[in-house]
């Protein structure tokens, strides 16, 4: 099922159908540097698993497929969905294969995000997480509107937070 769409890229649910290229992105240390610990393929397939399984219970959120328009091929992942770590908040991720990186995917995936997190979700802000060296993923951010705005700590490590809010629910 499509979640929303930018001008190059389709945001769909994951499907069983996904499991290799769900492992090559989460098992990729490069990939996962700043994310979370690189997993195994039967990690990466229990993971996908979960994802598909938590669709049941929050349709309008998730952890979603990232696939370009242009030749229908699966180029990363991309959440929407309500955080573990800031209560009562909703929160934004994104992961992509290497090869994509520097293409402006990263950035069209986010705004395309958050057009529908408050265009169709009608949500009231959202929030990001990067690891403070994250460089790449800071400016993706501060790029699409978001604010840095404290620093919090997450399983051991301190990780910048950024807040959008939106503006047609103030």
């Amino acid at each position: 099922m499509t979640i929303f769409e930018t001008q190059r890229l389709v945001v769909r649910q994951l499907t069983e159908g996904d499991a290799e290229n769900f492992y090559i992105l989460n098992s990729d240390p490069e990939v996962m540097r700043y994310i979370r610990a690189p997993k195994t393929r039967i990690q990466a397939t229990q993971f996908l698993l979960d994802n598909i399984d938590y669709y049941e219970d929050f349709p309008v959120f998730g952890r979603w497929a990232l696939v370009e328009k242009a030749n229908n091929q699966f180029i990363g992942s991309f959440m929407l969905r309500p955080s573990v770590l800031i209560e009562n908040r909703t929160e934004l991720g994104y992961a992509m294969f290497r090869h994509r990186w520097g293409q402006g995917f990263a950035t069209e995936s986010v705004k395309g995000g958050l057009e529908y997190a408050f265009g169709t979700l009608k949500l009231p802000s959202v929030i990001a997480i990067t690891q403070k060296d994250n460089m790449a993923s800071k400016k993706v951010l501060l790029k699409s509107g978001f604010t840095q705005i404290d620093n919090v700590k997450d399983q051991g490590r301190i990780v910048n937070l950024f807040s959008l809010s939106n503006e047609s629910q103030s």
